[in-house]
């Protein structure tokens, strides 16, 4: 297969339940229930990227992209947020893992719909590749139905110029009310779709 743009390995930071509030830094113990975000930091302002009322080093701040954030009932009802501007896709109510214990699913499927929808819009490689890959997840679940696939539209050709094999635009249909959706699909290998398995089960502390 030859090389291209569209086979790089996926560069997010993302991260599994923190031990500590992003907010107040309170401790998040196992069994405690807490709050998740996923959120994405802009990369222009990384420089700026601090956590409000932390006392954080440069070494525990967010790196660019994808990160999950974790609050303490306190906070999130409270509205306490990350100081520097970011973009919250989406939040679930969750509880704190046993790390001695296999993990469970603490993630109900109207959050991955919810990701899955808003993240249509994007038109960059590394969100691509995640919608995708959670499509498949989706689809694992019968939440999507697979119904055909097409060459994707002008609107794409610059993005995938030179990617081999060219990407297909997957039609698909919206098991619970029959809606029509669409996804990218950029023909990632086995292993890259491993790893972004890896990052999104990362982000939601699910087994995926």
């Amino acid at each position: 297969m030859a090389s291209s743009n569209i086979l790089q390995s996926p560069t997010w930071s993302v991260g599994k339940v923190s031990p500590r509030c992003a907010a107040c830094q309170s401790a998040l113990a196992p069994g405690d229930a807490c709050w998740a975000a996923l959120v994405e930091w802009p990369r222009e302002n990384l420089a700026k990227n601090t956590l409000s009322n932390s006392q954080d080093s440069p070494a525990s701040r967010p790196a660019a992209g994808w990160q999950r954030l974790d609050f303490c009932p306190s906070c999130w009802s409270t509205g306490r947020r990350p100081a520097a501007p970011t973009q919250m896709f989406s939040w679930w109510k969750t509880v704190v893992p046993d790390p001695g214990r296999r993990r469970k699913t603490f993630v109900d499927d109207s959050v991955l719909l919810e990701l899955f929808n808003r993240l249509a819009e994007r038109r960059d490689l590394e969100n691509i590749r995640f919608r995708f890959v959670l499509a498949l997840l989706l689809m694992r679940k019968r939440l999507l139905k697979y119904e055909a696939s097409q060459a994707p539209g002008p609107e794409w050709h610059d993005l995938f110029a030179g990617a081999t094999p060219q990407p297909e635009l997957w039609k698909m249909t919206r098991r619970a009310d029959q809606t029509a959706v669409t996804v990218i699909n950029p023909h990632l290998t086995t292993d890259q779709i491993g790893a972004v398995s890896a990052q999104l089960s990362g982000i939601l502390a699910e087994e995926i």
